[in-house]
């Protein structure tokens, strides 16, 4: 994780007050069931997100909402995007998987849709109560090892990918089925470059990288893994696993992971968002989605030049 994208996210918008609920998410409680509150709850630099409460059949049931925003007020309002449909259907089928293989340690997915009065989307998840600061570690890294060797026989195609497109933020990853892990990762880092170039423009010294890099830095990398009667069995990913996407459960204390980005892969790629702040190795990937995405900062994209100067210096 970049230093920058760090101190980003760190100053997410806090969301709070009452919220009034769109009659679509109204539509997915349970037939009889009564709204008792709506609060703004957590915060996101993307979405509003808020503590639903319900009164249903005399016991109470608590939901979290997600829905993107244009501006935060009493009411949801959407902001509008073409992607804003698959992103939401992309987290609802990550985190679907993920509960499935890890209850415990994960919130369930109720339901995702469209909102009635706005070209808007939201999604709901079964409500847990969240302490601050980071997990224990070994507790922490039991539940990614669950997840990672749990559902290895689960994977649809025993190839890497993803069913879907799924979204770090509001970017679209290509989850396109390969048969190799360097396939997978050279084509996914083509697209978030491709991103990236749309984002800031064209830039003449990452063209000069790219080829080197694509031709000969991946390769050399990867290409081992998976030849010489070596290989890669690829494991359900959260995808987006960095501190802001973990938090400590208050009752069990065991970690909750959420906002997952998932696919099929290798298993150590879920260290790249873990890294530590300031550990500059091997997060290429992670720096162009931050280049990509906050185009108005142009550090970004001098730290992905600087990135990848150093690997190609060193591999090719």
């Amino acid at each position: 994780m970049s230093e920058g994208y760090w101190q980003v996210q760190n100053n997410a918008k806090v969301h709070e007050g009452p919220v009034d609920l769109d009659k679509a998410i109204i539509s997915r409680f349970p037939p009889g069931a009564i709204v008792k509150n709506s609060e703004g709850n957590g915060k996101s630099n993307w979405n509003t997100t808020a503590r639903v409460e319900l009164d249903y059949q005399g016991s109470q049931l608590s939901y979290f909402l997600k829905a993107i925003m244009c501006s935060y007020s009493s009411s949801i309002q959407q902001r509008k995007g073409p992607n804003a449909g698959p992103m939401f259907r992309g987290e609802y089928e990550s985190m679907k998987l993920i509960n499935k293989l890890i209850p415990d340690f994960s919130p369930k997915p109720i339901t995702w849709g469209k909102l009635q009065n706005s070209d808007g989307y939201f999604i709901l998840f079964s409500f847990h109560n969240l302490s601050e600061g980071n997990p224990s570690i070994p507790v922490f890294t039991h539940a990614v090892s669950q997840l990672h060797t749990l559902g290895i026989d689960m994977n649809p195609t025993g190839k890497f990918g993803f069913h879907m497109p799924t979204y770090n933020g509001t970017l679209e990853q290509d989850n396109t089925w390969t048969d190799t892990w360097e396939e997978f990762y050279a084509r996914g880092m083509r697209h978030m470059m491709k991103i990236e170039e749309e984002a800031r423009g064209p830039s003449e010294e990452l063209q000069q990288l790219s080829g080197p890099f694509f031709d000969k830095v991946i390769p050399r990398l990867l290409r081992p893994l998976e030849t010489g009667g070596r290989s890669i069995k690829p494991v359900l990913l959260h995808g987006d696993l960095w501190l802001g996407n973990v938090s400590n459960q208050t009752e069990s204390g065991n970690p909750l992971m959420f906002d997952a980005s998932a696919l099929w892969g290798h298993h150590e790629y879920e260290l790249a968002t873990l890294r530590l702040v300031g550990d500059d190795e091997g997060i290429n990937r992670v720096i162009i989605h931050d280049s990509a995405l906050y185009p108005e900062k142009p550090h970004f994209r001098r730290i992905l030049i600087e990135e990848m100067k150093k690997l190609v210096e060193k591999f090719s």
